[in-house]
């Protein structure tokens, strides 16, 4: 009995010293782990990266409308506070001008900044780990052709106790769904290519599926509609049910089927303009599969 006591007391001694490392060390991607994942005699494409960076609405919360640069942009209103976009133009010092590949891929993956601390998941890492690293890396290339916006990003402006960053670590460990994405074999490549766009760097789940009391998605109901952020807001409506020609016509500009003042309309202009329709294809395939 006392070597049973003593085995579970030295048993939870490890775990806590685990999750306390988790905490305050999380790990990083590393230069070897990048190459590994990578083609041979690869070479980001800044095109390819635009494309991406299109899909992923990264202007809708990234873009300073003043002046018209990444240097971030309007808060994330929500009920714990809000969230300011940070800058992401190239500018070395306010930006992410100086990171590594490494410091990039880490932080789309992982949650985790280049100084070691873990991102809020107002970031949708939980997403963008499914994407490959060859698209990351032709998005880090887009973003460095942007204009440089010497403009320091602004501090989040959360209660207690969501300011304490720390707290992300562990809602990581209790609820964070991360690694890459897997491509279904029993499913056609237009279905495969649909998932993938719909579950990395379209990131839609982060609005279209509900969530529990931690804010962590209901994996039961995927896409089955968001509730508002704050009272007075509307909702993101339920993806699975919707036909074809309404998953095509939202992503339209000219199918008016988005309102000008909806938060998505963002998207159906960055779609619309942007993502080639083949793609378009692709998400109501993977979406009308769900029905």
């Amino acid at each position: 009995m006392k070597r049973i006591l003593i085995f579970f007391v030295v048993a939870s001694a490890l775990a806590g010293a685990a999750i306390l490392a988790f905490l305050l060390f999380p790990s990083r991607i590393s230069e070897e782990e990048i190459a590994a994942r990578l083609p041979a005699g690869f070479q980001p494409d800044a095109g390819e990266g635009e494309i991406l960076f299109h899909m992923g609405g990264c202007a809708a919360c990234h873009r300073d409308e003043a002046t018209s640069t990444l240097a971030g942009g309007a808060p994330l209103e929500t009920p714990f506070g809000d969230f300011y976009p940070s800058n992401i133009s190239p500018d070395p010092k306010y930006g992410i001008g100086g990171w590594s590949d490494a410091d990039f891929i880490t932080a789309m993956v992982k949650g985790v900044s280049p100084s070691g601390q873990h991102y809020y998941p107002a970031f949708p890492y939980t997403s963008y780990s499914r994407a490959t690293y060859a698209d990351l890396l032709h998005l880090k290339a887009y973003l460095m052709t942007e204009a440089a916006a010497p403009t320091p990003s602004r501090p989040n402006d959360l209660s207690f106790p969501f300011n304490i960053r720390l707290g992300n670590g562990m809602w990581k460990l209790l609820f964070a769904d991360m690694g890459p994405f897997e491509p279904d074999p029993g499913q056609s490549d237009e279905w495969n290519r649909g998932a993938y766009i719909v579950n990395s760097l379209g990131h839609c789940s982060m609005c279209h599926t509900p969530r529990n009391i931690f804010q962590a998605e209901k994996k039961s109901q995927p896409f089955a509609g968001g509730a508002p952020l704050k009272e007075g807001q509307k909702g993101a409506p339920k993806l699975v049910g919707l036909k074809r020609d309404s998953i095509i016509n939202g992503l339209d500009e000219f199918a008016g089927a988005v309102s000008e003042k909806s938060a998505m309309y963002h998207v159906t202009i960055s779609y619309s303009n942007n993502v080639p329709l083949s793609d378009h294809d692709a998400i109501a395939t993977y979406l009308t599969s769900l029905n």
